[in-house]
């Protein structure tokens, strides 16, 4: 690793303030300085790390850069994506607007949201060019050795050699542990998050990658290992985020935003009739009577908006109406329970339905009680 290499591991550090401010005096488009050290730090990367070149991705991620940079304070910056070949989960900008994910990463989000949201917070690093202020601030006395530690943790090629590196480097250098460092990070999210509502992605998903970083940091290891020392912890980036997406009024829908468990049916034979079986997590939530693909849809539609949608009991209604009842979510597609369906049910329709709408505002907070155990957020 070239001492130029070492150097850039230490600035590209990467990573929630409590509100966004504007950048004083800061130049449309790169500055000269940004984009020779940008070239000088991409060339290196080139010839030390695995790029890989999937032009599907690479124009879905520029895509993506392109729409995050034109409603931020320095729309002329063009940024330009790669990919990294490594199992760590990270990404990081350079001065100049060359901007890195890692495979790790593309593979860990679980929504073009969460993705943007980091895409986000790296453009927020240039924009306040951190980069450069972590240069003029880093003395002289920083060792080499415990820069290419950080170097490894930040583009390294597994997690063993970024854990033997920070070993050699006992202990990271105060300077590079300040709270220049922490506020960057802390600056970095606000600002994030304020782009990405700015734009058709849902801000959710930042908050939804940081909890499963904050849920998964035995994997990660981020109290340990010295590149995570450089950022407020990720359960604090949590709180953070939290409050600051709560401050712009916007809907808190993690469902929307990740891989979630959604409502199926099947048929099945019951005491030899054919029902329709509604599941959520492969457990019975209803029966529908006889083989109903149709009536099944839209019990399925009116089920996951409620769950998408953390509806609580109340903002459910079950409206009496001819042969049944009408299941009504606030805002969301109802559907019609007959008594054909309370029948195979055991119950009559009212009963059925009063029933669903019990169980699943159950669903839904045991899911919000779920999220503050896993994450320990309050």
């Amino acid at each position: 690793m070239s001492v130029r290499h070492a150097l850039l591991g230490a600035l590209l550090v990467t990573g929630v303030s409590l509100s966004p401010r504007v950048a004083p005096g800061l130049p449309p488009g790169s500055t000269p300085r940004e984009i020779e050290l940008g070239r000088e730090a991409a060339d290196d990367i080139a010839k030390t790390s695995r790029l890989l070149s999937d032009e599907e991705t690479l124009s879905k991620l520029q895509r993506m850069l392109d729409e995050i940079a034109a409603v931020t304070e320095r729309p002329d910056v063009e940024y330009r994506p790669h990919i990294v070949v490594s199992p760590l989960v990270n990404a990081f900008v350079i001065p100049g607007g060359w901007v890195y994910v890692t495979t790790g990463l593309l593979d860990a989000v679980e929504s073009d949201d969460e993705l943007a949201g980091v895409l986000a917070h790296e453009i927020a690093h240039n924009v306040n060019q951190h980069a450069i202020r972590r240069m003029r601030e880093t003395p002289k006395g920083l060792g080499l050795l415990q820069l290419a530690a950080i170097a490894a943790l930040v583009i390294g090629g597994s997690p063993e050699a970024a854990i033997l590196a920070n070993t050699a480097a006992s202990t990271i250098t105060a300077a590079v542990l300040n709270g220049h460092t922490v506020e960057m990070e802390i600056e970095a999210d606000a600002y994030g998050i304020d782009y990405i509502t700015r734009t058709g992605y849902d801000s959710t998903g930042f908050l939804t990658f940081l909890e499963r970083l904050a849920g998964s940091s035995g994997k990660f290891i981020e109290e340990e290992l010295g590149i995570y020392r450089t950022h407020p912890l990720t359960r604090d980036r949590v709180h953070s985020a939290l409050k600051r997406l709560e401050e712009t009024g916007r809907p808190i829908r993690r469902r929307l935003v990740t891989r979630a468990p959604q409502p199926r049916s099947r048929s099945i034979f019951l005491g030899g009739e054919e029902v329709t079986e509604i599941l959520y997590r492969e457990e019975r939530l209803l029966l529908l009577e006889g083989h109903a693909p149709d009536h099944a849809a839209e019990v399925v539609r009116t089920i996951r908006w409620i769950l998408d949608h953390e509806l609580e009991e109340g903002r459910i209604k079950v409206v009496p109406a001819e042969e049944g009842v009408i299941v009504q979510p606030a805002e969301g597609p109802a559907c019609r329970l007959t008594p054909g369906d309370g029948r195979v049910n055991g119950d009559g329709e009212v009963l059925l339905a009063a029933r669903l709408r019990e169980r699943l505002a159950g669903l839904v907070a045991d899911e919000q009680a779920r999220i503050r155990a896993n994450f320990q957020l309050y």
